[in-house]
């Protein structure tokens, strides 16, 4: 019988964590239907606001090398500078006892040069048995350092198959605003008879639904919560969000993707706020809203993969992921995946991994 040591952490920092992890267990689980699985907690080294630069506590319990199994699965944006010293020591351990590695949906933080140079030797160091990328180009500069590399999705691309939702009876059609990193720009539907806007504070305009959004940023308050995480902090503390409890016909629900550090001035500075320490009732927020509008990736990779119009307001790196669906100008205006394209990527790589592992 197959065993997999799988992590499920991490997640109240970022619940966008969890939409990854819980889709790549319901991959292995559903290819392999009588596999076991150890769950492990993510490992405490990646940098935060009590740890910024990052590295494992010295009294911490690596759980990742007390157990023994046959295949250790790592996940998300796992390539960064800090992956050496968070888990080199641990793998050393882990590989010596025979377990293979898995690296399922993974891609990088940062994707310069000498960043690609650091991970490729980590690789080279420990090279996985199945290596499974997120992005084009983690697959072109890191998968030929696998024993099998197959260039994929975000295993969060999966979480429809593993958690059908409901929707809420009792609610209209709403949208979904998430804006826990920069203060949420205002949003105004314009229409004919609407008060003129101020184009000196419009960034972008677009189209939804045969109407025209405005988008009109808090501009410097936006630089200011993206110099650090520590000015991102002070900058949700010490200004009241958008009060805005209607957008058009929609009502407006939001969404608060970092559970930790829960302050009531930051959480809740936005009327009608859900926040979480798990991932189930942002599935069902998401997966019935008729936009998502977020500057966090993976609120609108759960759009997406419910089949809803999404829009990302950030330029991360990251975006990369979703290169593979021919989406662009998710960035200027709200898009949506073709289904029968989405479907054939899952229905490959789950054949991919039917191949090695089975």
């Amino acid at each position: 019988m197959t065993h997999f040591t799988h992590i499920l952490g991490g997640w109240s920092p970022n619940i966008g964590n969890a939409f990854f992890q819980l889709g790549g267990y319901h991959v292995l689980k559903s290819i392999l239907p009588g596999a076991t699985f150890s769950f492990i907690n993510e490992k405490p080294g990646y940098p935060q606001y009590w740890n910024p630069r990052g590295g494992n506590p010295r009294d911490y319990f690596d759980m990742a090398s007390a157990v023994k199994s046959d295949y250790l699965v790592l996940m998300g944006p796992m390539f960064r500078p800090e992956t050496m010293g968070i888990w080199g020591e641990s793998l050393e351990r882990i590989v010596s006892q025979g377990t293979r590695l898995i690296y399922l949906g993974v891609g990088a933080m940062r994707y310069e040069p000498e960043y690609i140079e650091q991970y490729r030797a980590f690789l080279k160091k420990f090279p996985p048995f199945l290596f499974v990328s997120r992005d084009d180009e983690s697959y072109e500069k890191l998968g030929d350092l696998a024993h099998f590399g197959y260039n994929g999705i975000d295993l969060a691309f999966f979480i429809p198959d593993y958690f059908p939702i409901s929707g809420f009876a009792n609610l209209p059609p709403y949208v979904a605003f998430n804006f826990d990193k920069i203060p949420e720009p205002e949003f105004v539907i314009f229409s004919k008879g609407s008060p003129k806007v101020d184009q000196g504070k419009v960034i972008k305009q677009f189209e939804f639904n045969h109407q025209t959004w405005i988008v009109k940023p808090e501009h410097w308050r936006t630089r200011l919560a993206r110099r650090s995480r520590y000015t991102m902090l002070l900058e949700s503390i010490l200004f009241k969000g958008n009060q805005t409890k209607m957008i058009g016909d929609y009502p407006i629900v939001r969404t608060d993707h970092r559970y930790t550090p829960i302050i009531g001035r930051r959480t809740y500075r936005y009327p009608n706020v859900m926040v979480n320490d798990t991932p189930y009732p942002y599935f069902e927020i998401y997966g019935k809203a008729e936009l998502i509008l977020s500057d966090r990736l993976h609120a609108c990779v759960m759009g997406l993969a419910y089949g809803r119009f999404a829009m990302v307001f950030s330029e991360s790196p990251r975006l990369r992921l979703l290169d593979r669906f021919d989406i662009p100008d998710i960035t200027s205006r709200p898009v949506s995946i073709d289904p029968l394209v989405l479907n054939q990527e899952k229905t490959n790589l789950i054949e991919f991994l039917k191949k090695h592992l089975i």
